[in-house]
């Protein structure tokens, strides 16, 4: 073999396992690995949810009573959970020493009022000057000033009830000493019921919305009957620890017989969300586009097991989901992550996590 020969058959053997190489690279390129992507599910949003929260019953209010003046207790009417009238007697003070000042100041007063008249009847015929004159009118005003104090700390000796009312608690026994401001006694108003409950912030802002349709609650003693509830008040504060907000309900015809302040009980919530039918939700993270140029999704088809990109609305973004409507339908799968490497028509593989 001659030496061109030897070099052209190099060369033709060279080419060859070239072009072997260049095919296999070829078809490498050609087998992708079909991407692995994780998959929702389109749902509604459910039409309403129930919560229950855990509520004590409370009185309309509760006040201390006291007496306004200082003695020695004469009388008490203040049996525990007893019912008690408006204007009905509680308690009273012995009224002896202040009607005794009642009468004392009554006599200074009478006198002061003499002087006055004397000194004006003796200023007209020139024998009284006007310093005395001013001197009695003062001594007058002073007098009535005590009589109409004394009359009124006679009046503190009797303690009545405000309002109809349950006697909650009683801190004194007949013949005590007591002290003006010291508490012989707490009322309760119990002529409705007060359920009261610790709600997050964000039932707070769906009750605010109108969602909530509904409270009703029953007593942990008497879970069979159940009260219909109506909305009274809520703290704007939230609570330091909990972060959670007080909410008042009350009861709209609770028998007094079944309930009583202090109570433990069950506050139910049914929060109906107001949507329409067409309405579905889907994790945020679904989502493309922008509020300028639309917003879509990639929807995947279980028999091809492609992805196809379907336009939507967004109405709104509620924790990580968005509430949506458009050309998709319940039940359909959306990519949920990744969705900017998607493409229409590229064959995908959902995800399943490893047990």
């Amino acid at each position: 073999m001659t030496t061109n020969t030897f070099r052209l058959s190099a060369l033709v053997a060279t080419l060859a396992i070239l072009s072997a190489c260049g095919g296999n690279k070829d078809d490498a390129q050609q087998v992708k690995p079909i991407q692995t992507v994780k998959l929702a599910v389109v749902s509604n949003i459910p039409e309403e949810s129930q919560m229950s929260f855990p509520a004590e019953v409370t009185a309309v209010k509760t006040i201390n009573m006291s007496f306004e003046v200082t003695g020695r207790l004469s009388e008490v009417h203040l049996r525990t959970a007893s019912q008690v009238k408006k204007g009905q007697l509680l308690a009273q003070i012995d009224p002896i020493p202040f009607q005794r000042q009642v009468k004392e100041a009554k006599a200074r007063f009478n006198q002061a009022e003499l002087d006055l008249k004397r000194i004006k009847s003796t200023l007209s015929k020139g024998v009284a000057s006007q310093s005395q004159l001013d001197s009695a009118e003062t001594a007058f005003e002073l007098a009535e000033i005590m009589l109409n104090n004394a009359k009124q700390n006679l009046s503190y000796t009797r303690l009545t009830a405000p309002f109809d009312a349950q006697v909650s608690e009683r801190l004194v026994e007949n013949d005590s000493y007591v002290k003006a401001g010291d508490t012989i006694a707490k009322l309760q108003d119990i002529s409705q019921l007060y359920f009261n409950i610790n709600i997050p912030e964000r039932l707070l802002s769906a009750y605010k919305t109108g969602s909530l349709i509904k409270a009703t609650a029953h007593s942990l003693s008497a879970p069979d009957k159940e009260y219909e509830l109506e909305y009274v008040e809520h703290s704007t504060m939230p609570d330091p620890v909990t972060q959670t907000y007080k909410v008042v309900f009350a009861a709209h015809s609770a028998p007094k017989q079944r309930l009583t302040p202090g109570a433990r009980a069950i506050v139910k919530l049914v929060a109906n969300q107001q949507r329409s039918m067409s309405e579905l939700i889907i994790p945020f993270t679904a989502i493309n586009g922008n509020k300028a140029k639309g917003f879509n999704v990639w929807v995947f088809d279980e028999k091809t097991k492609q992805v196809s990109n379907k336009q939507i609305q967004v109405l709104k973004v509620e924790k990580g989901y968005a509430i949506i409507s458009g050309d998709i339908q319940k039940g359909n799968f959306v990519v949920a992550a990744g969705t900017t490497k998607m493409q229409e028509g590229l064959v995908v593989k959902p995800y399943t996590a490893e047990r």
